[in-house]
This record gives C-alpha cells, sequence and structure tokens, in this order.
C-alpha cells in the first residue's frame, strides 16, 4: 500500500483533515533494518505497506483498493495479497478476451498506484469438463506470457482443472507428515506425556492440517477421504500405542475422537449455517447456490444434510 497514494484516496474522498493528519503520521516515519549475524544493515525508510495487526489496517485496505479495476463479466476476488479473477462463459474466445481485458485494466492501475504483482506466481487455469484439443491463447500481464496450469494454489488450496482435488489431498497428507515428523518426540508411543496432552496437541496441531478447508474439498471422491481417514488413524495408534488387533473405531470411541468425515460434516455444517447470517450479500448468496439442484452437487448436499432455509 503507497503511503502518499492512500493520502491522495483520503483526501479524494473527502475525510476530515484531521483524521488525514493522523493517519499520515501513523504510516511516516517509519525505518528499517536488516541484521545478518552480527552485521546490521543501514537505516532504510517504509515508502509502502502498513504495521501488521492494527485493527486500522483492514480499513485502511479497503479505501486503498475501492477503484479496483470491475468488469461485469469479472467477479473479483481479493483477499489481502492473494488475488485472483474468475469468469465464466462456453466459448473460449470470449473467456480469453475477457481475461485479458481485465488483466489490461489491472496492469494500469497497479502502474498507476504502485502496486507490485509477482507475475511468477500469477497463473491461470481453465475449469471445465471433459477434454478439448484446442490450444488456448496465451494471456499476457506486465508484459509477461501466462503459461495455462492444470493446477493452482490460492489460499492454501490446490485447485485441478477438474476440480477433484486429488492434488489437495496429498499435498495435505505430505504436508501432514512433515508435522508429524517434527512433534513425533512429544506425542511418541513411549514418550511419558499424558494420553489426553497428546490428544489436545492433535486436535490443536495435526487435525486443522487435514481439514483444512473441508467445506470446500468434501466433495472429493470417497477413495480420498479414506486415505486422510488412514492418517488419523495411524496417529491415533501411535498416540494411545494400541497393539495392532485394536480396531481403529474403537480407539476413536474410547479416546472420544471423531472419524474424520465425521468431523466434517460436523465443521462444514457450522460453516454453512454461518453463511445465512453473514451481511454480505456474495457471501449470504452461497447458501441459495448451494440449494440448486443439478448434476454436481454443492458440498453440503454432497455430505447429506439439509439446512433451514430462512423466512422471508
Amino acid at each position: 500500500m503507497w503511503h502518499k497514494g492512500l493520502i491522495v484516496r483520503l483526501i479524494k474522498y473527502q475525510f476530515p483533515g484531521y483524521l488525514i493528519k493522523i493517519i499520515q503520521r501513523f504510516l511516516s516515519n517509519r525505518t528499517f533494518q536488516v541484521k545478518i549475524n552480527q552485521i546490521l544493515s543501514s537505516v532504510g525508510n517504509i515508502q509502502a505497506g502498513t504495521p501488521q495487526g492494527s485493527s486500522l489496517i483492514p480499513t485502511l485496505y479497503n479505501i486503498f483498493n475501492s477503484d479496483f479495476p470491475r468488469n461485469d463479466k469479472v467477479f473479483n476476488c481479493l483477499f489481502a495479497d492473494d488475488s485472483a479473477i474468475l469468469t465464466q462463459g462456453s466459448n473460449f474466445r470470449f473467456i480469453i478476451k475477457t481475461l485479458q481485458s481485465e488483466l489490461d485494466s489491472i496492469e494500469y492501475w497497479c502502474t498507476k498506484w504502485r502496486v507490485a504483482i509477482n507475475t511468477v506466481k500469477t497463473k491461470p487455469i481453465l475449469f471445465r469438463k471433459g477434454h478439448s484439443s484446442k490450444v488456448l491463447k496465451t494471456l499476457s500481464f506486465m508484459e509477461e506470457d501466462l503459461t495455462w496450469e492444470n493446477q493452482v494454489k490460492y489460499l492454501g488450496l490446490i485447485l485441478d482443472s477438474k476440480l477433484p482435488f486429488r492434488q489437495h489431498a496429498k499435498y495435505k497428507s505430505d504436508k501432514f507428515w512433515n508435522k508429524v515428523h517434527m512433534i513425533i518426540p512429544l506425542i511418541g508411543r513411549h514418550f511419558p506425556l499424558s494420553l489426553n496432552i497428546k490428544l489436545l496437541s492433535f486436535k490443536q496441531i495435526l487435525r486443522p492440517i487435514l481439514t483444512y478447508s473441508a467445506p470446500i474439498w468434501c466433495i472429493i471422491a470417497k477413495t480420498h477421504r479414506r486415505k486422510i481417514q488412514i492418517l488419523q488413524n495411524k496417529i491415533l495408534r501411535m498416540m494411545t500405542n494400541s497393539p495392532w488387533f485394536v480396531r481403529n473405531d474403537f480407539i476413536h470411541r474410547d479416546i472420544k475422537i471423531e472419524m474424520i468425515e465425521d468431523h466434517v460434516k460436523n465443521i462444514s455444517r457450522k460453516f454453512f449455517t454461518q453463511l445465512q447470517d453473514r451481511k454480505n450479500p456474495l457471501i449470504n448468496g452461497q447458501v441459495e447456490y448451494a440449494h440448486t439442484k443439478g448434476k454436481y452437487p454443492y458440498p453440503y448436499s454432497t455430505i447429506k444434510w439439509s439446512l433451514p432455509l430462512k423466512p422471508p
């Protein structure tokens, strides 16, 4: 966030003069240094960016992005420094033309307001059913060509071109075992920590890795959901030091841990229920979208529950 650009916007939107001065003083005269081993760099001035953790920052961010390029045919998905644009259509030529037009507008806006974009991480992807032999025209952004990808990562969720979430399940499995190897001395079979402490570590550290964004990927095939359950089975058996002949469902019952599928249902039910109470119309509208009928049901239809519709 460019400091001078933010002040210009505050003046443009006719904020009170005293408030503009307060924000200007809040952001100005900030410096930084870099220390490597015992060597300290010279002092540099911070001309952009805001202090992390301040309750004021989301508001300033919204003000700065208030005139971000908008198009009736394109959805802008902005989340801090992770942004995405989305359009839909049945004609490849129309889709590419729409996206390229929006990219040109964003490029002009970023240049004008000194917003740096990492073009290496900027990837286009086409979500579609079936296969096509058509060669897609390359998009260009910031004088660089963008290569079409079969999968992209957005907000920690790996999206495939056909949305089977197979790669996301594998990614979470690898991340899970990396974390297990880090804390295995604390939760291993012979470590003297109490079982309650081990289970708390599992619930707070390990299980969130497996269930991150679960309301979205819960529509994956049963075989992939089964693989995630196997990961939980292995770690619980290790923590409880259970012999091989004890069934996994008995272990879950005795230590009062839900099966992954049941846990995902509960957190997804809570997630979709809360959507109804959101004031943001885009978020609130997802409930209505979820109730539409189609060949590919929305997540909480797939896991077989329904939500009480709010009265008009």
